[in-house]
């Protein structure tokens, strides 16, 4: 029985297809063999708990960044579901509490959305203008203070792990599995695919152009609303100043994980690999003693880079 062994040109093929799997592949490399701690469980399992969290947002940033919009708001949603779950469950218990800080970002992700898909204003200032609406609702409910939560369930919840990984990170992974079988498999999923290819080819085949980007910026606000929840779990409070620049976050793993911001291309698991290279990275920055501020610059570089070979990759599609 003989094995078969990829030629260089098929690994080359399959390497310019999937940079960031080989970039995350060569980075975790380098950790394993140079940097102390590295790969010990207690670090890997670190980076899966840091990350998760960047994980819910970058996957309701992909589906809309694949109809060619963005969404700037994530981080303020984080904070306002972070406050409105704090103060109702103060009053109310954990499970109203839970579904009232789901609905006050998806309601406000949706709301984004109508006007995206009813008016000509672009994404970019419609989600500046949701930025500042929900992080003026979080201050103004808090009274710009943190809310404190002394449910210890809830508490234990956001910090929970299952033979070492982080509940919350197999709750990512599991909902990540169900986002690529819906994009993959249901029509709406192929719709998605279709605006971002061309909104007026998209409406010529008769997808519903309006209902499709109202769609993902609503689901954009409901997962990002799902780190929210965990996020306030861990920190054992509301406030209303969290989250800020995770959508710089979000967008960079799905622009890193070969998401395009002209829409149309990108996948679930290529931003998962864009997730877990940012956590990698940071991760090794911290153990060797890299000040956070390389980590912003790193990060940024990153970012470039991955926008302009998107650009790349546009042009000889075109050509």
């Amino acid at each position: 029985m003989s094995m078969k062994i990829a030629s260089p040109a098929r690994l080359t093929a399959w390497a310019g297809r999937n940079t960031a799997m080989v970039a995350l592949l060569i980075v975790f490399l380098i950790g394993s063999l140079f940097v102390e701690n590295f790969l010990t469980g207690l670090n890997l399992s670190a980076i899966l708990y840091q990350y998760a969290i960047i994980g819910f947002l970058a996957l309701g940033q992909l589906l809309v960044i694949l109809t060619a919009g963005i969404d700037l708001s994530q981080g303020s949603l984080v904070a306002l579901t972070s406050i409105v779950t704090a103060y109702m469950m103060r009053s109310f218990g954990i499970t109203v509490a839970v579904i009232s800080g789901l609905i006050a970002s998806a309601l406000l992700g949706f709301a984004t959305g109508f006007i995206v898909s009813r008016t000509r204003i672009p994404a970019f200032v419609v989600t500046l203008g949701s930025l500042g609406i929900a992080r003026g609702l979080a201050l103004l409910i808090a009274d710009a203070k943190p809310i404190s939560i002394e449910i210890e369930s809830f508490v234990d919840f956001g910090r929970a792990n299952l033979l070492g990984i982080p509940v919350s990170a197999i709750l990512w992974i599991l909902l990540g599995v169900g986002l690529a079988f819906f994009l993959k498999n249901r029509r709406i999923g192929r719709h998605i695919y279709a605006v971002g290819g061309g909104e007026e080819s998209a409406r010529l085949s008769g997808v519903d152009v309006k209902n499709v980007k109202l769609l993902v910026y609503g689901l954009s606000g409901l997962l990002t609303a799902i780190g929210g929840i965990i996020w306030t779990a861990r920190l054992s409070s509301g406030s209303p100043i969290g989250g800020t620049n995770y959508e710089m976050e979000s967008i960079a793993a799905v622009m890193v994980g070969g998401g395009s911001l002209f829409g149309g291309v990108g996948s679930v698991s290529g931003t998962v690999v864009g997730v877990l290279l940012f956590g990698v990275i940071n991760s090794i920055l911290n153990l060797v003693g890299i000040s956070p501020y390389w980590q912003g610059t790193i990060k940024g570089v990153l970012i470039l880079a991955a926008v302009a070979l998107s650009q790349i990759r546009r042009v000889h599609t075109t050509h």
